[in-house]
Formats: C-alpha cells, structure tokens, sequence
C-alpha cells in the first residue's frame, strides 16, 4: 500500500546519513534506522498531508518523528530495560555493537532530530510549533512516562487493564498523536489538535494490544523478536485480562472506532484511512 512512500522515505534516510562524520556511532545509527521496520509513524505525517511525498518538509518532518522512534528502540532494547537480543528479526543495536555505541547513537538519533526540524522551509511559528510536539511526545509527559510505565508493569505493578491503556497510549500513542500533528503542520486548513491527540493515542492501544496478541499466537519469523520477551520479563498484558478471543474482539472494535473518529475530522484522508484498514488486516 505504501512501498512508493516507504522506497522514498528510505532513500531519503541514507542521503541525511550521509552527512554525519564516520564513526561507529553513525555506523550504530544506519544500523538501527534501516534494520527495517513498517515506517508507520513517518507514513502517518505524509497520510495526514495534501502534500506530495517528495516534498522535503513531509519527509524531514517524518525523518525526524522516525529517528526519535528509533532512539527509543534502541534504548529500551539495552540490558537495564528490556534486556532484547533481538529487534526486526536482527541483533539489537547493544548486541551487534556494544551498549556505550547503542547508547550513543540513541543520543545521536535523538538530538539530531531536532537538528533537522530546525531546518525546515516552514513559518518560524511552524518550526517551534514542531519542536514542541516532538519534545513533548517524547519527554518526560509523553513517551518517557510509558516507559517508566512498562518498568513498573515488569513488576506487575499492572492491576487493572486501565492501567495498561494508559501505558500504551503513553509509550506509543504518543508518537503516533506527533505524527498526525506533525503532519497537520503542513495543511491550510488545520484540524484541531486535541481531536488528533486521541485519534493517536487510540492507535497505539490497539497497536499494542494487536502486538500482545500476536506475541503470543505468532512465530519469531513472523514477528522479528522472541515470542517470550514479555512473559521472560513477567510483564502483564491485554492478554492476561481478556483473554485471546476477547482481546482480538477488542482489537477490531477499536480499529472501527477510529475509523468513524477519522471520518469525523474537518477533511477526508484516505491514506489515513488506508493505515487502519492495512493495520487491521494484519491481526486475520
């Protein structure tokens, strides 16, 4: 559905790669950035965009939302997280280089991004607007406190599946909310952000309950990383409260709700629609 976008968009990494010192931290960042991956959150900027996929604002805007993703794969694959060997069907970052490289390069994809927003053809006003939305998405208020979320729950701290929701719309939900906003950046007419920021948290909980459903119902040739991770971490997920009948039910209600939210907004996105239906279809 989106391999035009996702050729481009790759293309577009290596040519901003390109321009970094050599070193084994750019050699960690490559490594990271292009282990793979579905590209959803830089898909999403462009899907909420009337703008074409060459235009250099649309793909630095999600160059920038992808390497903070990024970092954040890398951090939380280390040994004081999540303790992964594998992510994408690959070696971590940590394991194929050592954890000062990943730790480095999760810096380096970081602070770059910012870099790179900094540098958009935008209004001024557009540019702090981005490094706002970024910044909150991903700091102390935003993904940041998903992850201290998710260290709690390696302890089972989890009691109710409320407290899972919040979780994931915390520590993914967030970039998935930066994404649309980021792309609603690049629109004459603007929907309201508050409207955008539930339509992504929305997505991240379903994106992660799907992720905890075929955690466990898929193979690691499928998914890319051990089908253990999280039972090896005692974590609970959507599965222990529901069940796997109840949480695919749960899965597909949520895709349809944010159907109906999308068909509610000012404009019409079909590439934004396109993404529920594609991300819906994965769970048959």
């Amino acid at each position: 559905m989106f391999n035009d976008f996702v050729q481009a968009f790759n293309a577009h990494i290596d040519n901003v790669l390109s321009q970094i010192a050599d070193s084994n931290v750019k050699d960690a960042m490559r490594y990271a950035l292009e282990a793979g991956g579905k590209r959803l959150r830089p898909y999403l900027v462009f899907a909420m965009t009337c703008q074409n996929q060459n235009d250099l604002n649309v793909m630095n805007l999600a160059y920038a939302l992808e390497m903070v993703h990024t970092y954040s794969l890398v951090h939380d694959d280390l040994p004081a997280m999540d303790n992964d060997d594998y992510r994408r069907g690959q070696l971590t970052t940590h394991k194929r280089f050592d954890e000062a490289t990943a730790i480095l390069a999760g810096d380096a994809l970081l602070t770059q991004a910012f870099q790179i927003i900094t540098k958009l053809n935008l209004k001024s006003d557009d540019i702090v607007s981005a490094v706002n939305i970024l910044s909150e998405a991903s700091g102390a208020n935003g993904m940041i406190l998903g992850q201290v979320l998710d260290i709690q729950n390696d302890t089972n701290q989890a009691n109710q599946i409320s407290d899972l929701y919040k979780l994931y719309a915390f520590k993914t939900g967030c970039l998935f909310s930066a994404a649309l906003r980021l792309g609603n950046l690049l629109n004459s007419k603007r929907e309201d952000e508050s409207q955008l920021d539930q339509i992504g948290k929305k997505l991240g909980i379903v994106f992660q309950i799907q992720d905890d459903y075929l955690e466990r119902t898929s193979t690691f040739d499928v998914i890319g990383k051990s089908n253990q991770s999280d039972l090896n971490n005692h974590k609970n997920t959507v599965i222990e409260f529901l069940g796997l009948e109840r949480s695919k039910l749960s899965i597909n209600e949520l895709y349809d709700e944010l159907n109906r939210d999308i068909m509610l907004l000012n404009e019409t996105y079909p590439k934004l629609l396109d993404i529920v239906h594609w991300m819906k279809d994965r769970i048959k």
